[in-house]
């Protein structure tokens, strides 16, 4: 029982495994991996031929000392419950299910346990990855994984709490983003005889360049903002219309995703109860 185990192979668990491989926090003969899809771990053992893979939930969990759990959130109940038998209580469980509580998991395991929310972002070495240990986490086994997620992203410790508003901001952020600037594209070709090609290379190179301004020379928002949007001039006259507009757009935003967090946690207690 020394391995790193990871029951899911999603599009996060993926994320997760070729990060800590390629940034060689791992080396593929310490990892075990499973899927109930056997076939779909074909392209992971062919890059990493070292690497232990298979479609037995038991064998990865009587064999991690670590054990990711990267399947969806009313996935991840059930799957506990059925290798729970196979942990023990030097076993370190980390979930990266943002709706299921550490409360939760430890209604059927009482050992170590962390949340982890990663981003889809970290699969090239970026973005945050946001972290919370129960009480039994001691410092060591916290720096641990901790330090893995470091190979990949930065990694923020918050209280549970926070996770839902934390996670817009940094997992479902990507799609958001994504989301909000594919809209403000398809607006300025209504107005352009660009191509669309065009346009998407202009504003992603234009995001990229506003992010490392942001970040290297420790700009906030408004300061950027003043930088650009001269008195009278056209971007004041953008942002004025942003302004105006988004605020209620985004607190549209909290309220769906927000309330989404709640009924997903609470399909995820209905669980509990209907077993107990």
């Amino acid at each position: 029982m020394n391995k790193i185990g990871f029951i899911g192979y999603g599009s996060m668990g993926s994320v997760l495994i070729h990060g800590f491989l390629s940034s060689e926090a791992l080396k593929p003969e310490e990892m075990i991996v499973s899927s109930r899809t056997k076939d779909k771990l074909m392209p992971l053992t062919q890059k990493w031929p070292d690497i232990r893979v298979t479609d037995d939930n038991h064998f990865t969990a009587e064999n991690s000392r670590t054990l990711f759990m990267c399947v969806k959130p009313l996935d991840v109940l059930p799957i506990l419950e059925d290798v729970g038998g196979h942990l023990t209580e030097d076993t370190h469980l980390v979930s990266i299910a943002a709706c299921v509580t550490i409360g939760d998991l430890e209604t059927l395991f009482h050992g170590k346990i962390t949340k982890v929310v990663p981003s889809l972002v970290s699969d090239v070495k970026e973005g945050i990855s946001l972290v919370c240990h129960n009480g039994l986490v001691d410092a060591e086994s916290a720096e641990k994984i901790e330090s893995l997620l470091q190979s990949i992203s930065k990694t923020v410790r918050i209280d549970e709490n926070e996770f839902e508003v934390a996670a817009d901001f940094t997992s479902c952020g990507p799609g958001m983003i994504a989301a909000i600037f594919r809209n403000f594209v398809e607006a300025g070709l209504k107005h352009s005889r660009l191509s669309r090609e065009s346009a998407q290379e202009m504003v992603i190179a234009t995001l990229l360049g506003t992010a490392r301004l942001l970040l290297e020379k420790g700009m906030g928002f408004s300061e950027l903002i003043s930088g650009v949007a001269t008195k009278g001039g056209i971007t004041e006259e953008a942002v004025k219309v942003l302004d105006n507009h988004l605020p209620g757009i985004f607190d549209e935003v909290f309220r769906k995703t927000v309330g989404k967090h709640n009924a997903v946690k609470k399909m995820v207690r209905n669980q509990r109860t209907s077993k107990g």
